[in-house]
C-alpha cells in the first residue's frame, strides 16, 4: 500500500487487489498525532469544521480527511454505525472512542484513540484536549471503541 498526493493536494491510497485492509491496515501514527495535535487549543464550536472552531465529530472529521483523504459522517450516532468493535485490550491508534449521554443517554461524543487509554477529541469545555479513558466523567459514560479504518 502507498499514498500518493495530487496537484490539488488530494491523498490517494493505492492498495494491491488480494489485500484485506481490516487485517492489515494500520493508521499512519506519526502522521495522525501531528495532525490530531496541530489542533490541540482550538476551540469548541458547536456545528464547527474549522480550526477556529470544532466539535467533536467536526474534529473528527477534518483529523482523517487530513489524514488520509476520507470524508466520514458528521454525526457521533452516524459514525457509531461504521465499522467494527474492538475491545479495549485490541484498541490501536486511530480507532474511534464513543460516549454516551444526553436525555435519552445515546450516543453524544466522539474522540480519536491515541494508545495508552488515552483519546484526543473536542470538549466543549476545553476545545481540543487529551483525556484519559479511565477518568471517571468518561469512564461512566463511555460505550466502546470502533474501528472504521
Amino acid at each position: 500500500m502507498r499514498y500518493t498526493r495530487d496537484e490539488q493536494g488530494g491523498v490517494h491510497m493505492f492498495v494491491p487487489g488480494n489485500w484485506d485492509y481490516r487485517t492489515n491496515y494500520r493508521v499512519p501514527q506519526a502522521r495522525l498525532k501531528k495532525i490530531a495535535d496541530s489542533y490541540l487549543g482550538t476551540r469548541y464550536k458547536n456545528g464547527g469544521t474549522s480550526r477556529k472552531g470544532v466539535d467533536c465529530s467536526g474534529f473528527v472529521f477534518l483529523v482523517f480527511q487530513e489524514l488520509i483523504g476520507a470524508a466520514v459522517p458528521r454525526s457521533s450516532g452516524k459514525l457509531w454505525k461504521l465499522g467494527t468493535t474492538v475491545s479495549g485490550p485490541e484498541a490501536r491508534s486511530g480507532d474511534l472512542v464513543f460516549f454516551r449521554g444526553g436525555f435519552f443517554n445515546g450516543i453524544n461524543h466522539v474522540g480519536i484513540y491515541m494508545g495508552n487509554k488515552t483519546f484526543i477529541h473536542a470538549s466543549a469545555t476545553g476545545g481540543v484536549m487529551y483525556d484519559g479513558l479511565d477518568e471517571a466523567y468518561y469512564k461512566k459514560r463511555f460505550a466502546g471503541i470502533r474501528r472504521i479504518f
